[in-house]
């Protein structure tokens, strides 16, 4: 996707250079100055073999690792050489985006001149003289010794019997073209790494991944995976390929991963995925999943691209680098996410929520043609939902979202973005309680083509943030369309709105307007209210009340 000139959405203006350039912008070394002391301890490095480093992306969408190869102490260079091919994006360059270097040089007049690629943070494995902490090691392949610093218990008590565990596969168990096959009260644990093998982008979400995990499956139909536990595992734990159907995977726990807890990958041929290779009806029910993409940031609880159908109930998903939910394309729709918990994600990013989802290109999916390239809807409906950290949303809808239903959710946080390109989606009947993030609030849309706007009816909206009298500062949210476009302005009735002086305002394409001016003016949001923020402890009623109306149907994660 990101290799065409017609790519669209949040920074698209970066991956344009790819068709341009016909190479994705990535470095190929770093350069480091010589005179300083983080230049002086690289200087110092003796060997530099099988030396890997990981990389982040500037605003941590993603990591990237290499191995380094060579090692030009001269020049103050390192040259990278294995991998690179971990995240589905470019970098951002100097003379793009300055914003997010602000190191970038300019010159007299204040013109960027600087064509340097801006990465985020960074850390280097596998070199000796930084082998400084307790549980570090070191390999030295060329006399096939392993170094392992121990703390002082442990070198006290353990140093003539410790067991050293290498792992030697990346994938445990791989089943493909068998049926009804059921993986009941399994460990796995101790595979490999695999974040220096060659990745591919599935679609035109932002990940790419690596085609396989402890546990894989593909071809098959109604094979169940539960209670098993999935821990310390360097690379992925379950991934479903090509044409699965029915496959359920129940009641497990997942921590201590590498990467992502559970993903599907399916096939199409280019835009025409009629025939089916793809997962389809997966069941993801009653799963733990926490303290997981300890290698890749880019990792989810679960992850799909090219899948539908797919319903994800009753999880508990917490700790973890990203959202905990991303959906990469919008291929077949029909997916259900309900009665789940997510908290304490995009703990290492941000621009994302607990769940993610993106929708850059249009797939033929229904062989009997009814659909056509539409989709039946999504459905996000009763999850408890906690954007803290770095999620800056309950929802993402990121680039090109569509035909989502997300109804009667408790978020804390912000409510719901969905921006370029967007269309007919419905945020009905949700609390939201929004603490101070980036001001976004209860929602955040882009414009919409005539008569496929997104509705925003029936919600709860608690805003934390408002603050003296500046109506902009207890604004609702925002819309980059005009106040009074009929056709394509958004769709709002029937909210409830609460800042601390009882003033609520939406901001249309730039500009303020109250509540009353959109009521009065151009009949928006007709029959919503706006009032005094209430004491803390209602707040905590209105939780309970919701949280009791989701008890009644799901037991799992309260009691968890």
């Amino acid at each position: 996707y990101w290799c065409a000139d017609r790519s669209a959405g949040g920074w698209a203006e970066v991956d344009h250079e790819v068709a341009k350039a016909g190479t994705v912008g990535l470095p190929i070394g770093l350069a480091y100055y010589k005179d300083d002391d983080i230049g002086r301890r690289i200087a110092s490095w003796e060997n530099v073999t099988n030396a890997v480093i990981h990389a982040r992306h500037s605003q941590g969408w993603f990591s990237n690792m290499w191995e380094i190869i060579t090692h030009n102490k001269t020049k103050g260079e390192l040259q990278f050489g294995r991998g690179g091919s971990q995240g589905g994006r470019s970098w951002c360059r100097c003379d793009q985006c300055t914003y997010a270097g602000p190191w970038c040089t300019r010159d007299d007049d204040g013109n960027v001149n600087d064509d340097r690629l801006i990465g985020g943070a960074w850390y280097i494995e596998n070199i000796r003289e930084e082998l400084d902490a307790p549980g570090e090691f070191y390999f030295d392949e060329e006399r096939k010794i392993i170094m392992l610093l121990l703390n002082a218990s442990e070198a006290k008590d353990h140093s003539d019997d410790i067991t050293v565990i290498v792992p030697k596969l990346a994938t445990l168990i791989a089943i493909d073209g068998a049926d009804e096959i059921t993986i009941k009260n399994i460990g796995f644990r101790d595979v490999k790494h695999t974040y220096l093998e060659k990745h591919g982008v599935p679609s035109g979400g932002d990940w790419s991944l690596y085609k396989g995990a402890a546990l894989q499956i593909a071809n098959s139909l109604k094979t169940n995976v539960r209670g098993c536990l999935f821990s310390h595992l360097d690379g992925t734990a379950i991934i479903l390929t090509d044409r699965t159907r029915e496959i359920s995977i129940e009641e497990n726990q997942f921590e201590f991963l590498g990467e992502s807890a559970m993903a599907a990958w399916g096939h199409t041929n280019e835009w025409d995925g009629r025939d089916g290779r793809q997962p389809r009806g997966t069941l993801i029910r009653r799963n733990i999943v926490r303290e997981i993409g300890l290698y890749q940031t880019q990792s989810s609880a679960w992850f799909q691209a090219k899948s539908c159908g797919v319903k994800i109930v009753e999880n508990l998903f917490f700790n973890m680098p990203r959202a905990a939910i991303n959906i990469n394309d919008g291929f077949g729709g029909s997916n259900w996410i309900h009665h789940n918990l997510i908290f304490n994600t995009c703990r290492e990013s941000g621009d994302h929520g607990p769940i993610n989802s993106w929708d850059r290109q249009p797939f033929l999916w229904d062989a009997s043609g009814k659909y056509g390239f539409n989709t039946p809807p999504h459905t996000i409906s009763q999850n408890f939902l906690i954007a803290n950290y770095g999620g800056s949303q309950g929802v993402d809808n990121d680039d090109g979202s569509s035909y989502y239903r997300i109804i009667d959710n408790i978020i804390l946080g912000e409510g719901l973005k969905a921006d370029y390109g967007g269309h007919d989606s419905y945020f009905a009947n949700n609390l939201v309680i929004v603490s101070p993030y980036d001001g976004q609030n209860c929602i955040n849309v882009n414009k919409f083509k005539p008569n496929h706007q997104h509705k925003f009816i029936g919600n709860v909206c608690a805003i934390l943030s408002c603050s003296g009298k500046k109506i902009d500062k207890c604004s609702i949210g925002s819309t980059l369309d005009k106040c009074g476009s009929s056709k394509s302005f958004p769709v709002l009735a029937n909210n409830t709105y609460y800042t601390k002086n009882g003033n609520a305002s939406l901001i249309c394409d730039e500009s303020t307007y109250t509540l009353g001016n959109l009521q009065e003016q151009w009949h928006i949001d007709l029959g919503s209210t706006s009032f005094i923020l209430p004491e803390d402890n209602k707040m905590v009623l209105w939780l309970f009340d919701r949280v009791d109306r989701l008890q009644q149907h799901n037991t799992f994660w309260i009691s968890q």
